[in-house]
């Protein structure tokens, strides 16, 4: 399927309406509004530059790839541009069509679909690489969740195929004496085109014992001279699992080789490293 549409992943035939996939993905935390619309604008993912490490490690292995939570194609991109053969699934529709766009305009064409990262089926298609970018594993609420992700993903790799996990450690946040903080100004741009302000506001609260982070997200749209057109707010919990606890959740999916670097570089981590990704072959 070209960039012109979206396949339905996970079973459903082709040609279905994607609403009706939504029971695919029912329970996981989904972009929709303000939040999936100004994504590339006010995300701070690009702060961490992950999209050069994520175009090496893949192109050490053949075959395919398949972004996990591709979202608008933030990676998609930058890989398609590298001549590779990419396919995305996201359980977001709003996140989706902003993808499919973001494709067609760039004259690329790539498979997308609407899945549950817990259960998808992409038949017989299997993949030299496939990665979970953005600390998508991480909405998922349960170790059962997890380890359902990893193996779902295990099942679509050709011999020799490797996943590729970054965890987020939220460090910062632990090391502070408190255990949550007000609303504040995290991102602001400028719409050239309208002259509009978009703001993100967040707010924060830690549970040390369940390593859980909660993410208050408030988003707003305001006109040139500071008036309050439109706002979303959201919900957003973050697991985060120490290495130990990640290597045995590698482990129980089924995979035996695992490579770990340190915040997006060449290096293993250390020992306040923000991030951690796994790279795991069967």
């Amino acid at each position: 399927m070209g960039a012109s549409g979206k396949d339905i992943a996970g079973g459903l035939p082709q040609g279905e309406k994607v609403e009706h996939a939504a029971a695919l993905v029912k329970g996981t935390y989904q972009y929709s509004g303000l939040e999936a619309k100004w994504y590339d604008l006010l995300d701070e993912l690009s702060d961490f530059e992950d999209v050069d490490f994520y175009r090496l490690i893949v192109q050490s292995h053949p075959g395919p790839v398949l972004d996990v939570g591709c979202g608008t194609g933030r990676l998609m991109l930058p890989l398609l541009r590298d001549e590779r053969q990419v396919e995305g699934i996201d359980c977001s529709e709003s996140m989706l069509s902003i993808c499919e766009r973001s494709l067609r305009d760039s004259g690329f064409e790539a498979r997308i679909g609407q899945a549950d990262m817990r259960s998808f089926d992409l038949g017989e298609r299997r993949f030299g690489s496939i990665l979970i970018p953005g600390y998508s594993i991480q909405m998922l609420g349960t170790r059962d969740e997890w380890i359902a992700s990893l193996r779902c993903c295990r099942d679509h790799l050709l011999p020799g195929g490797q996943v590729v996990v970054p965890i987020y450690l939220p460090w910062d946040y632990v090391w502070e004496e408190a255990d949550e903080g007000g609303l504040e100004l995290r991102r602001e741009r400028r719409d050239e085109a309208t002259g509009e302000r978009l703001k993100a506001f967040q707010s924060w609260k830690l549970d040390r014992q369940a390593q859980r982070l909660e993410l208050r997200n408030v988003y707003r749209r305001e006109s040139g001279s500071g008036r309050l057109e439109e706002e979303q707010e959201t919900l957003m919990r973050l697991i985060w699992r120490l290495p130990h606890e990640m290597m045995q959740l590698l482990e129980e999916a089924g995979f035996e080789e695992v490579a770990l670097y340190g915040d997006y570089g060449s290096e293993p981590p250390e020992e306040d490293s923000e991030t951690i990704i796994y790279v795991a072959k069967t």
